[in-house]
């Protein structure tokens, strides 16, 4: 049995997974206060079961979305001896998405992570954040996904063949920069 969490923008998504299946899935829409929801939603969602590994969306998003859930699925998998897994939101996207060349993005306040992937969602470059107008002049010229709906047993099979990381190594993964970085 496998958990999945997902906190990187204000929806909340944490998932039992187990032989090919979701057992139990539970998406609160809109949180702004997801440090009060989180742990309350995995303890109901594993109802004293204990996983098998973890799975955590490290980012791109929410600054703090993404933290919350990066440190909740360390301290599972490092205090449960456990394996741990990443998966970027963007590859969530491309997972997701039946197309042999996929440019998916993902909005926030003020621009768009982008990231180009193949048919086997190996990513091309690097993922990219652009303000809203250069995502304007970039989506003139490129077909770029958005509004995708994401999959999840996809990403979830995606994710459990990437390799276990140490949960000391899982950080959270940010494309732009802060304005204290500028």
């Amino acid at each position: 049995m496998n958990l999945f969490i997902d906190t990187h923008l204000n929806d909340v998504v944490i998932i039992l997974y187990k032989d090919g299946k979701i057992i139990k899935q539970k998406k609160l829409s809109n949180e702004k206060e997801q440090s009060k929801i989180i742990m309350p939603t995995v303890k109901k969602i594993l109802n004293k079961k204990v996983p098998e590994s973890i799975i955590v969306v490290n980012g791109p998003g929410s600054f703090t979305g993404v933290r919350l859930g990066v440190t909740i699925a360390k301290t599972f998998a490092y205090t449960l001896n456990i394996p741990i897994r990443t998966i970027s939101s963007l590859e969530c996207l491309g997972v997701s998405l039946d197309s042999p060349e996929k440019i998916v993005s993902l909005s926030d306040n003020n621009g768009y992570y982008v990231g180009v992937f193949d048919e086997n969602c190996n990513l091309y470059g690097t993922y990219e954040y652009l303000s809203n107008e250069q995502y304007k002049e970039y989506s003139d010229k490129y077909a770029v996904f958005d509004n995708i709906k994401v999959d999840y047993n996809k990403v979830i099979e995606f994710a459990l063949k990437k390799e276990a990381l140490n949960p000391h190594e899982v950080k959270p993964f940010y494309v732009k920069k802060l304005d204290v970085e500028k």
